[in-house]
């Protein structure tokens, strides 16, 4: 069981049997998540309708249950949970990201170019196995999260410049909801389906911690490129809530 102060008041974060990859979440933090998943949908939002009117917005709630087929082949056993429903390319796993969801949506919703361009986002839970350096809330790493991701898709080739703008808001957002201050850097990985990720850190006891990438993938078709915005808001929770404790030492 974890203590914690949020808006002046105690609060506790419990876990089965302590463990700590395991946890659930105080009414405050889930009202804190909340604020910030608005904070961020009302910046990306209005930063791509600025640049191009076309753009439509459409947020939905994916299954959480996913068919091995439609995961990205990068992830593996060691990564998914998988379940023991069907032995075959169509397996069921826990999703380890929203991104196949939201892809399938896309597909099914829009059926020719001029649908775009689209941006389909979600919010809600992804699972990953997390054997490397286990899953604890002290290094922020959990099998079972909660995720923000917006997969905002547009024709190859296209001029404008989505990527900065949407940045831009994206920090300015979390930097007055978290009360921190972010930086952008260079991931330090590169998945096959990105031709650049970058992420936004911020500080957590003392060290940067990764808490979104935004990267231009690949993978949606020949003839589209789609700006993808991941925040993990657990993360971005626990952050928030360090920052706020000390903003009200320091008054």
């Amino acid at each position: 069981m974890f203590l914690k102060k949020w808006n002046g008041e105690e609060t506790t974060m419990t876990t089965y049997l302590n463990i700590e990859s395991i946890p659930f979440w105080a009414p405050e933090q889930v009202r804190l998540r909340r604020l910030i998943t608005s904070a961020v949908a009302d910046a990306v939002i209005p930063a791509l309708s600025e640049i191009n009117k076309a753009w439509t917005f459409h947020e939905i709630d994916g299954p959480i249950l996913t068919p091995q087929i439609c995961m990205n082949k990068e992830y593996t056993g060691d990564d998914v949970f998988f379940t023991q429903v069907f032995k075959s390319e169509n397996q069921l796993a826990l999703r380890p990201e929203t991104t196949p969801s939201s892809y399938q949506y896309a597909r099914e919703r829009f059926r020719n170019k001029k649908s775009f361009p689209a941006c389909v986002w979600q919010a809600g839970k992804s699972f990953r196995v997390e054997a490397s350096d286990g899953a604890r809330a002290a290094t922020l790493r959990f099998n079972e999260f909660y995720q923000l991701e917006f997969q905002c898709i547009y024709a190859k080739g296209t001029m404008a410049d989505y990527r900065t703008p949407v940045t831009t808001a994206m920090r300015t957002a979390l930097d007055a909801v978290m009360l921190g201050t972010s930086r952008l850097v260079e991931s330090d990985r590169l998945p096959s389906y990105s031709t650049q990720t970058m992420d936004i850190e911020m500080p957590w006891k003392g060290e940067w911690k990764e808490i979104a990438s935004i990267s231009t993938r690949t993978d949606f078709g020949d003839e589209y490129e789609v700006l993808e915005l991941a925040l993990g808001l657990d993360r971005a929770v626990l952050i928030a809530e360090q920052n706020y404790a000390s903003r009200k030492e320091s008054m």
